[in-house]
């Protein structure tokens, strides 16, 4: 899954100058870039109609449905990243950016969250099977 290579790309990316912090404040810049793709679109992997005790709602979209609040991840365990995987990259991008305020990476995630937004958030399978 490309939630294991997550941050095996950000430190390669990292070599190009950019210094990773510690995993516990890459956690919180994760969920960080979590909250902005999730802002940006609707992950199915997070999109909820019957909201449990302790599940926090980020946002309404329509129909009684929401999305739901994305889990911390966890750098220290197993990272399991808690969005769709066609938005994984996306993630990876705006922690990139959040990382070195470098608007190319920002960019990057744009163009992912836009692609996953004109398939209707639709994988590739998905498409090709209708």
């Amino acid at each position: 899954m490309l939630e294991l290579a997550f941050y095996m790309v950000l430190e390669q990316k990292g070599k190009g100058g950019i210094k990773l912090p510690e995993k516990v404040t890459l956690s919180y810049l994760t969920h960080e870039a979590l909250l902005f793709v999730a802002s940006r679109c609707v992950p199915s992997e997070l999109l909820e109609r019957y909201k449990s005790p302790n599940m926090q709602v980020f946002r309404n979209v329509g129909n009684e449905c929401f999305i739901r609040m994305p889990r911390m991840p966890d750098f220290d365990g197993f990272l399991h990243l808690d969005i769709n995987e066609d938005l994984v990259y996306a993630v990876m991008y705006e922690v990139l950016f959040l990382l070195n305020k470098e608007p190319f990476y920002r960019n990057l995630a744009l163009d992912i969250i836009a692609q996953y937004n004109a398939n209707e958030g639709k994988d590739i399978d998905d498409v090709r099977n209708n």
